[in-house]
């Protein structure tokens, strides 16, 4: 028996994959998580996440003074 349905969008076959998942409120980015069980469509790519991994990655979101930080340095682009 397999883990997930087809995908709901193409009918395509939806394999688990551990994937990165970028986390974020609004429009920013909170987190980005790596590993994250997920269901990847084979066909369009199209990701599902069971409920009890995203409740895992809120609470981990939630208590980010445990989590490991990384600085990224921003760059603006100007056109001319």
């Amino acid at each position: 028996m397999r883990e997930f349905e087809d995908c709901s969008y193409c009918g395509g076959r939806v394999a688990e994959r551990k994937v990165q998942k970028v986390c974020y409120w609004g429009e920013k980015i909170t987190a980005i998580m790596d590993n994250v069980p997920t269901g990847v469509c084979e066909q369009c790519g199209e990701k599902y996440y069971r409920a009890s991994v995203l409740k895992q990655i809120e609470k981990k979101v939630k208590n980010r003074r445990k989590m490991s930080m990384i600085k990224i340095p921003l760059v603006k682009y100007a056109a001319r």
